[in-house]
């Protein structure tokens, strides 16, 4: 073995030494042949309800081989055709190749056995837990149009459709044409801009009424400056930006009924900003349970302290200030997360309202929002689009609650139509909006305080940093 080993290493071919109990396939298993036989017909044999392509042939296995003793007494001495047996399989239009075993040695094999490229994939994974290894499977199945079922693997998990993608710009609706023609002044402007495009140097000279040289010179300067300015015009009608709009017509007051749960992170119980939390929901009405949660608890825990609740009418998540992190996620993201999952695991539905400070920036006297407050408010708007039906929205809350900004709070929890993503100020209360930026609008960012750069070891990410110093 070493001796051929050493051979196909000159050849600068790579050869991995397997860790089996003996040298199975080889004459070395030879002296085992008779004992293993009459193991082999002590057996009861049943016919194949799969096809079954043999690795001792490279063909297709009939029934009587595979009940056959002497079939499998060969199998243990014969060479493995593993090479043809797949391709047996493509021929026979096998487009998709899945491993049930330890590891994934047999896809990596198979794909360097096809002519054409086709998916392998291996169920589960050494050193990887069994359960994310077997949902990759399936998921890479479907992604390759694999018709999984999707309600026999997660039964209690009912589908959802995806949210579009927002920024794709793809209409599935006719645009109405324009019929109005240019007239004027529009008319004479089309035609000059139309002949620059094509560059047209004869044309523009007749209607300047100048010389072809002189308009030479400026022409590349005029197609450059068109085109770019026609690709600003498209690409502002694609900007957006948030804006915060007050929210009219709101009671001053309301009343919070039944019992809600309070859940905020372990050792802050007393913490005065939880303590006006609480006592605002109090002052409304309603029947506070407060739950505390330790930062790093997972899933299963949370959800068995979350049985024996009892029915609510709503659940406000403090989770947000927790501080330090879990895997290198910030624990107020995580716990966040953890809780919203457990919810439905132990089959809470009421509607759950996740609370920040310094989440969003309302407006110039806020300053800037804070980055893990801001990273719990896109987990909370992926999971108004995840779970709609037990999801409450986001609130930003100031630093200090007073006694407006608690009536406000209450009012917010009580239901304010289709608001689900609110910030409570000293000024009132504001709704998020998505909004199209104008086109022409100059508003220049100027950096202000630290500013962070992400990807700043980049030659563009220095180029932004000495911009902003």
């Amino acid at each position: 073995v070493n001796s051929v080993v050493s051979r196909f290493r000159e050849q600068g071919r790579k050869v991995t030494a397997l860790r089996v109990s003996h040298a199975f396939h080889s004459p070395l298993m030879e002296p085992m042949l008779a004992d293993f036989r009459k193991v082999a017909e002590s057996l009861t044999y049943e016919q194949p309800k799969l096809q079954i392509i043999s690795t001792v042939t490279g063909e297709e296995a009939t029934g009587d081989e595979l009940t056959s003793p002497d079939y499998w007494v060969q199998h243990v001495r014969a060479t493995v055709r593993f090479a043809d047996a797949v391709q047996a399989l493509a021929e026979q239009g096998v487009g998709r190749f899945l491993e049930l075993g330890p590891d994934g040695t047999l896809s990596a094999l198979t794909q360097g056995c096809l002519e054409e490229t086709a998916p392998a994939i291996p169920v589960l994974r050494k050193d990887r837990p069994e359960a994310d290894s077997l949902l990759a499977a399936l998921a890479r199945l479907h992604v390759d149009g694999a018709d999984v079922d999707w309600a026999a693997q997660l039964p209690t998990t009912a589908p959802v459709p995806l949210p579009t993608y927002a920024f794709q710009h793809e209409t599935y609706w006719p645009a109405p044409a324009r019929t109005e023609k240019a007239t004027g002044a529009g008319e004479i402007d089309a035609r000059f801009w139309e002949a620059v495009e094509r560059e047209d140097l004869e044309s523009l000279a007749g209607e300047l009424d100048l010389e072809a040289e002189v308009v030479g010179q400026v022409l590349p300067a005029l197609t450059s400056w068109h085109r770019r300015s026609r690709e600003q015009a498209e690409f502002d009608r694609s900007r957006y930006r948030v804006r915060w709009q007050p929210i009219s017509g709101m009671s001053r007051s309301t009343t919070l009924e039944g019992r809600w749960l309070l859940v905020a992170p372990a050792g802050l119980a007393e913490d005065p900003w939880v303590v006006s939390v609480r006592d605002a929901l109090t002052s409304a009405g309603a029947d506070v349970e407060l739950l505390t949660s330790a930062t790093g608890a997972d899933r299963v825990s949370v959800a068995g302290l979350l049985a024996g609740i009892g029915p609510v009418a709503g659940v406000v998540s403090l989770l947000a200030l927790a501080d330090g992190a879990c895997d290198g996620t910030p624990a107020a993201v995580s716990a966040t997360l953890t809780l919203v999952q457990a919810l439905g695991d132990a089959g809470v539905t009421a509607p759950l309202w996740a609370a920040t400070r310094g989440g969003v920036s309302v407006s110039r006297s806020d300053g800037a929002p804070d980055p893990v407050q801001g990273a719990v408010w896109g987990l909370g708007r992926v999971a108004a689009l995840e779970i709609p039906g037990r999801w409450g929205g986001l609130i930003d809350l100031p630093d200090s609650l007073d006694a407006k900004a608690s009536s406000a709070l209450a009012v917010v929890l009580a239901g304010l139509g289709e608001e689900d993503q609110v910030a409570v100020r000293a000024s009132g209360v504001f709704g998020r909006r998505l909004e199209r930026v104008p086109a022409g609008d100059g508003s220049v960012w100027r950096p202000r305080g630290s500013v962070l750069v992400t990807g700043g070891t980049g030659a563009l990410g220095a180029r932004v940093a000495r911009w902003a110093a």
